[in-house]
């Protein structure tokens, strides 16, 4: 069983991303799940050093997934704190062998279309510029690049990994560099003639988003997304 992580800023502020993940899931056959009572997964308390409320949110997001064979999450941040965070918040739990569990068989969404890039590719068209967005708490995704590069007509754009202030606790204690730092990531980007910025974080759509609503503002979109639109055009 596939199933599927749902960030809480997502499900809060950007449905349309789960709504994507799902159709271009069943496009391509995929059978998957959407566990029921997903919440916070604990990042941001942990970010902060609240590691008993961290370690409950930790322990309530193991149990929901312990039945899935396979979890896949459409966040980077998410990614770090399922596979890296939460063992060793959970080590001398009673949850410590789920917990470990959880963290081999998550993988990102990127990764999980890498065995479906020459099926996707062969079924889509466009005419423009992209950029691949890179963003600080993960490497270059790869497996979108290969994807991007095969889409007939596309124009691949990347750029280096930069911070765009979405930190929970840097948001929260200094809105105003917070905000002044998204500023300083989004200029380029505005005025760079893409037709759409691909980034594969919530928290950076959250972030830069207010800052791309302009009618002559490049769509801002996680990659689930762009291949939603481009699979079911309206």
């Amino acid at each position: 069983m596939i199933a599927l992580h749902v960030p809480c800023l997502a499900q809060a502020q950007r449905p349309s991303l789960l709504r994507a993940m799902q159709r271009v899931g069943k496009a391509l056959g995929w059978e998957f799940t959407t566990p029921k009572g997903q919440t916070c997964c604990g990042l941001p308390a942990w970010e902060v050093g609240f590691e008993d409320a961290a370690r409950d949110a930790a322990r309530r997001t193991v149990r929901l997934f312990q039945d899935a064979d396979t979890v896949v999450t459409p966040s980077t941040a998410c990614l770090t704190m399922l596979r890296e965070h939460i063992p060793g918040l959970l080590a001398q739990d009673t949850l410590a062998a789920e917990a470990r569990a959880l963290a081999a068989k998550t993988q990102s969404w990127c990764a999980w279309i890498a065995g479906d890039i020459e099926t996707l590719a062969s079924r889509l068209r466009f005419q423009g510029r992209i950029i691949l967005l890179d963003v600080c708490n993960a490497p270059r995704c790869t497996t979108c690049q290969t994807l991007f590069q095969a889409i007939p007509g596309l124009i691949l754009l990347q750029t280096p990994g930069r911070c765009c202030s979405f930190s929970h606790d840097l948001s929260r204690r200094h809105p105003d560099i917070a905000a002044a730092i998204a500023e300083t990531v989004a200029a380029p980007l505005l005025h760079s003639r893409a037709d759409a910025i691909l980034v594969h974080e919530p928290g950076c759509l959250w972030r830069l988003g207010p800052l791309f609503q302009g009618e002559d503002t490049p769509h801002l979109l996680h990659p689930a997304e762009f291949l939603a639109a481009l699979l079911f055009p309206k």
